[in-house]
């Protein structure tokens, strides 16, 4: 008989079995921790979107603030902040400009709150994000992080959070996702002094304001909101700037000029010679006179005769006496300034104040004027060139915003913006229109002297505007070997003259509380009367309206030279850093005016220029 033949071992039945529900096991536990991984791992990438979203809307908080800031109240705006929204009792003032010290909380009076008081355009409410921001308590920004000047935080009120609300609504509507129940919002809006650093051991303002701001993502479920993330954005603000000038013209190099050329209401400077017509018979007709005056201690400073009060005579019976008869006054604000030397035909002398002002009290009542040639000086070492940094204004050109232009050179006085598009001439780019325009140099680098001449080699060829009409309104850097305009009309304009001439005591270059001033009645035309009188309705910051024409209305600066002919009006300031050329020399009879508003509230709100510029960012990370 044969024996039955068995496979596998006694005692192994079932092993098979076990081993597979084994491996099935740690498949599946496996699997799970793959699935847990891969859920953490969607989590932590849907934590760091919404953390990336809300970043991102908080910067758009800050440029919305960096908005308000640079047209005030402007329509253009998404939204405005009402005042009341604004919360200006918290701040904490460092009155000392150290960080170190404990600051001084607000009081209303002696510690006054931000822009307490200042409403520069009369319509009752305080301006908050108007100019000036300096130097006094009420325009300084001067609060910490704890203690701001101003706060928007929508636990502040209910008026400030529907304010928040809206304004998040405004900047990006149903961000991120508003169907699936997730929302945006900025929570709170914090504005408040700069950062400060020690330098050489003293603690120096880095800026002029910084802004906080501090946003959430968050999801609604039955009315509750739950925060999914929060960010806090800071940026420092500081101001464009673009008050380098102090006066219609102002020359880096000589400043030469003939024919009935005419700068009006502020300093004409020059660094090096001035030659300017000044034969007998022709000082009148070709240069205004204007107020008796002294030498100044700095180039901006306006420094009457007789400032010192202590002395007699002094400004004040000036003052009194030609107030008294009502006598004229060509220019009340004409100074002419040269580092060098008055040259040429007729020049007034070697002192450095040629025609110094001789008083025989009172001030002859015979006299059909009050004018005086005492504002003509010459070596004076203080005069310098308004600095215009060709990589600061090229970086602000290119950082973009609200009519920001940056343009290359492509042929002739022809560009292109950012170096693309369609190729442009000079005049078309800018006629009829507002903003900051810069033109760069033909190689797109700071201008050079190869060869050392002293002309910039890497300059564009002349921008010559003729005969036609053409109007611009804002700041024009141009890198151009000459800028000359002849037989050009310009485009409506309102002049504003500066506001009545100030014994400036303190020479802090305004106009304080108690300085005594010169009362003037304003006439009506650029080309009208200045009349002194003794009606005194208190002091008048700047002139009437008067409209006129205009080429440019605002600021030229050229990396050349510069050359007017024709007839053309220029309101604002024109500064040439080579020069004011005498080949071809700038003749014929067009006239600048200083606009005094470039010191103290330009660009105007309206032209929707930068007023402030983002300097650094900051997040919580």
């Amino acid at each position: 008989m044969l024996a039955k033949r068995r496979d596998g071992r006694p005692g192994e039945r079932g092993s098979a079995l076990i081993i597979a529900v084994l491996v099935i096991v740690i498949l599946t536990l496996l699997g799970v921790s793959f699935l847990l991984m891969a859920d953490t791992e969607n989590r932590i990438a849907e934590n760091e979107r919404l953390s990336a979203q809300a970043l991102y809307f908080g910067e758009s908080g800050v440029r919305m603030v960096k908005r308000w800031f640079d047209s005030p109240a402007s329509s253009a705006n998404l939204m405005n902040p009402p005042i009341t929204v604004i919360d200006r009792t918290l701040r904490l003032i460092d009155a000392d400009g150290d960080p170190t010290t404990d600051p001084v909380l607000q009081d209303g009076s002696t510690w006054p709150r931000y822009k307490q008081g200042i409403d520069l355009n009369g319509d009752g409410t305080d301006d908050v994000f108007e100019k000036p921001y300096r130097p006094s308590l009420q325009n300084t920004l001067l609060g910490t992080e704890d203690g701001p000047d101003m706060r928007i935080d929508e636990e502040y009120s209910s008026a400030a959070k529907t304010f928040l609300g809206n304004l998040s609504d405004a900047l990006l509507d149903d961000y991120p996702a508003a169907a699936a129940g997730i929302r945006a919002r900025i929570t709170r809006i914090d504005v408040y002094a700069p950062p400060y650093l020690s330098v050489a051991g003293a603690w120096t303002r880095y800026g002029m304001a910084t802004v906080a701001v501090t946003s959430r993502i968050y999801r609604v479920m039955d009315s509750t909101e739950i925060v999914l993330a929060e960010r806090l954005v800071r940026a420092v603000l500081n101001e464009t700037p673009f008050p380098g000038p102090y006066g219609p013209l102002h020359s880096c190099d000589i400043l030469y000029y003939g024919g009935y050329f005419l700068p009006h209401w502020g300093s004409v400077t020059s660094v090096e010679d001035m030659d300017v017509p000044m034969a007998t018979g022709e000082l009148d007709a070709k240069m205004d006179d204007s107020v008796p005056r002294a030498i100044p201690a700095a180039a901006r400073v306006d420094a009457m005769w007789g400032s010192d009060l202590s002395v007699h005579p002094n400004w004040v019976d000036y003052k009194n006496s030609v107030e008294a008869s009502g006598l004229t006054i060509e220019d009340p604000w004409l100074r002419f300034i040269t580092g060098g030397d008055f040259v040429g035909t007729g020049t007034p002398g070697s002192n450095q104040q040629p025609f110094p002002f001789v008083w025989d009290p009172p001030y002859p009542a015979a006299l059909a004027d009050a004018d005086d040639h005492s504002n003509l000086f010459q070596k004076l070492p203080i005069v310098q060139c308004p600095n215009f940094d060709y990589e600061t204004w090229k970086n602000i050109a290119t950082s973009g915003g609200e009519n920001v232009h940056y343009y290359t050179w492509s042929n002739g006085s022809s560009f292109q913006e950012n170096g693309v598009g369609p190729v442009r001439t000079f005049m078309d780019i800018t006629n009829n229109q507002a903003g900051l325009f810069f033109f760069d140099t033909k190689d797109r680098t700071a201008p050079r002297d190869d060869d050392g001449d002293g002309l910039y080699d890497n300059l564009t060829p002349e921008i010559y505007l003729a005969n036609s009409t053409w109007g611009v309104k804002g700041f024009l850097y141009v890198n151009t070997e000459h800028f000359r305009t002849t037989g050009i009309t310009g485009l409506p304009a309102t002049y504003h003259a500066p506001g009545e001439p100030f014994l400036d005591q303190n020479s802090n270059g305004m106009w304080d509380s108690g300085e005594p001033y010169l009362n003037l009645q304003y006439p009506t035309t650029l080309d009208g009367i200045y009349r002194a009188t003794n009606v005194d309705n208190g002091r008048d910051s700047q002139g009437p309206a008067v409209n006129d024409v205009a080429v440019i209305w605002g600021i030229l600066y050229t990396s050349g030279f510069y050359d007017a002919c024709g007839m053309a009006k220029y309101y604002g300031s024109v500064v040439a850093k080579q020069g004011i050329s005498a080949a071809p020399a700038a003749s014929g009879n067009p006239d600048l005016f200083w606009d005094a508003s470039i010191l103290t509230n330009w660009p105007p709100p309206e032209w929707d220029m930068p007023r402030v510029i983002i300097t650094r960012w900051e997040t919580d990370l």
